[in-house]
């Protein structure tokens, strides 16, 4: 909840301090051209693999501090506050250094997003919906799994596609706003699905599937 008042806070300041973006009159700032030791990156193709480096490496470095000492903190202070604090663990130090370690991946993520998608920065490209919308891929991938928002993610990116060019080659027409409240409807409906039901999400799903099928066809 204090990240969201966050977000109103500093949508008003951008809105108001034009320092914020040099003075522009249409509040947007052109980022500029990227490039990596001399390397330019300006064709799709590169900047996917740019994108997807950076993604595997955030990954495998969430992964392993997850299993560090700090890691574990993390976890204590995660499942009961009151606990961890009993069996040494500083409370304050770990709430503010697991906030600090992921504003640092969303602050990357927000660098990709103005450099590599959008080609510039401006306040009404990250609106409160699509802080919505990455709180829902956390919920339907699953809270506290590093794969669960990867799984989340991908589910937000391929529903909208599937619900476009399925039904078409299926030979069932389906207008675009019928596409769009369809969307709508399964995005609410599994959000609530998966808090009720299974907080884990499709991570969760995913573990019980894979364990199912490694002694598949002879359970017992």
């Amino acid at each position: 909840m204090a990240t969201l008042a966050a977000q109103f806070f500093m949508d008003w300041l951008t809105s108001r301090a034009k320092w914020v973006t040099n003075n522009s009159s249409s509040g947007s700032v052109s980022a500029g051209p990227l490039s990596i030791a001399g390397w330019k990156i300006d064709t799709p193709m590169e900047k996917y693999l740019l994108c997807l480096a950076i993604l595997c490496v955030l990954a495998l470095a969430a992964k392993n501090l997850v299993r560090s000492a700090i890691g574990r903190e993390w976890m204590a202070i995660r499942d009961m506050d009151v606990a961890a604090a009993v069996i040494g663990i500083r409370p304050m130090y770990a709430k503010l250094s697991a906030f600090g370690v992921s504003s640092f991946i969303v602050g990357v993520a927000g660098a990709l997003w103005g450099f590599v998608h959008l080609g510039a920065w401006e306040p009404a490209a990250f609106s409160i919906d699509r802080s919505f919308q990455l709180l829902f891929m956390i919920i339907i991938g699953g809270l506290g799994s590093i794969v669960g928002s990867l799984f989340g993610a991908a589910f937000f990116v391929l529903l909208p596609l599937f619900l476009n060019y399925v039904p078409h080659w299926l030979g069932l027409p389906l207008s675009t706003a019928t596409a769009t409240y369809l969307e709508h409807m399964i995005f609410g409906a599994l959000i609530v699905f998966f808090l009720i039901v299974e907080p884990h999400g499709l991570a969760r799903l995913w573990s019980t599937a894979r364990q199912k099928l490694r002694v598949w066809p002879f359970p017992h």
